[in-house]
């Protein structure tokens, strides 16, 4: 029997594609994901007379925002900021961000709610350094489901 088997969460072996409004075309394929983060916030609450603990309130949920960056291909990941500030109103955005295999197959989805484009970075271009160009889109949403 073989010992091998294919990984698709293994190193370099998923590609982050990204999907807004349920729309078949995806804004962006991406290289690193970074801030798919939940936390539920807690309270101590101390009780007089008891001495051996504090109580623990819970509270919401706080989300991280998410960081998307990828090597510069387009000005697409601009776009949504752009309408901003050229004095329209950002528009709230259902996503999506799908791993997926080697194949093109989906294995895991993670969808945000109301999201909001609140920060670009774009490449730092040196004559000295002989990197790729990446860009980076920060995207503070409300809420967050895996499927």
């Amino acid at each position: 029997m073989s010992s091998a088997r294919k990984d698709p969460y293994g190193s370099f072996g998923f590609k982050v594609v990204v999907k807004v409004d349920g729309a078949d075309a995806p804004i962006g394929y991406f290289q690193e994901v970074s801030g798919l983060s939940v936390q539920i916030n807690v309270q101590d609450v101390v009780e007089g007379g008891l001495n051996d603990t504090t109580r623990k309130l819970i509270g919401n949920a706080s989300y991280t925002n998410i960081t998307l960056k990828r090597g510069v291909c387009d000005k697409g990941m601009f776009a949504w900021i752009e309408k901003f500030l050229q004095g329209g109103k950002i528009t709230r955005l259902d996503g999506s961000i799908e791993l997926l295999d080697d194949s093109g197959a989906t294995k895991l989805t993670y969808t945000f709610k109301k999201g909001i484009p609140v920060k670009w970075d774009g490449p730092s271009l040196s004559v000295m350094q002989d990197a790729i160009a990446t860009e980076t889109l920060e995207i503070a949403h409300e809420g967050l489901k895996i499927t």
